[in-house]
């Protein structure tokens, strides 16, 4: 998905937002708010309305491709997923490389190429950003009150894998 010509920060050269985890979340807020994004909305039109394209893979064209968002510019970007995850596990990748997006690529001020892997600053930042989009804080406990604690009935509600609201909710731990 990178474009002929085009130079890319990625790796090591892409800069972490170094907000603090609060911050991030209220972001993602914000963005939410912006876009009228609901609890267990769908996040594909946050993507459209920015301009961005999500591509299905299948898992040998994912291989060679060193990528899960290629950043090409303000409203224009790719996002690669496998063909074989769940739609839940999707909305949380498209939520994760929306947050790259906002916080690494400044909505497409810097080409970035994110990878799919790697514990990084970056990628604590993206997840805290998609945690936070799909899991508001405050809905979520709210939620997590009223199923009282059943996690899988949460990650239905929100529209998320079992293992998604689990870390949300130990993140959270007794706020």
């Amino acid at each position: 998905m990178r474009r002929p010509g085009k130079t890319y920060r990625e790796g090591e050269n892409i800069e972490a937002c170094n907000l603090p985890k609060p911050r991030v979340e209220d972001y993602a807020r914000r963005v939410a708010d912006l876009f009228g994004f609901k609890v267990g909305g769908d996040i594909t039109e946050i993507v459209v309305m920015l301009g961005g394209t999500i591509h299905y893979r299948e898992l040998d064209e994912l291989v060679g491709e060193n990528g899960s968002i290629f950043v090409h510019g303000a409203l224009d970007f790719d996002i690669l997923l496998p063909m074989y995850t769940s739609p839940n596990r999707d909305r949380f990748t498209i939520a994760h490389e929306l947050g790259h997006y906002f916080l690494h690529a400044g909505q497409g001020k810097v080409p970035v190429v994110a990878y799919r892997s790697g514990s990084t600053r970056i990628e604590w930042e993206a997840n805290w950003f998609a945690a936070s989009l799909l899991m508001p804080l405050d809905k979520f406990g709210d939620a997590l009150q009223e199923y009282e604690g059943d996690v899988e009935q949460v990650a239905f509600k929100f529209g998320v894998s079992v293992e998604a609201a689990t870390v949300r909710k130990n993140a959270i731990g007794n706020r």
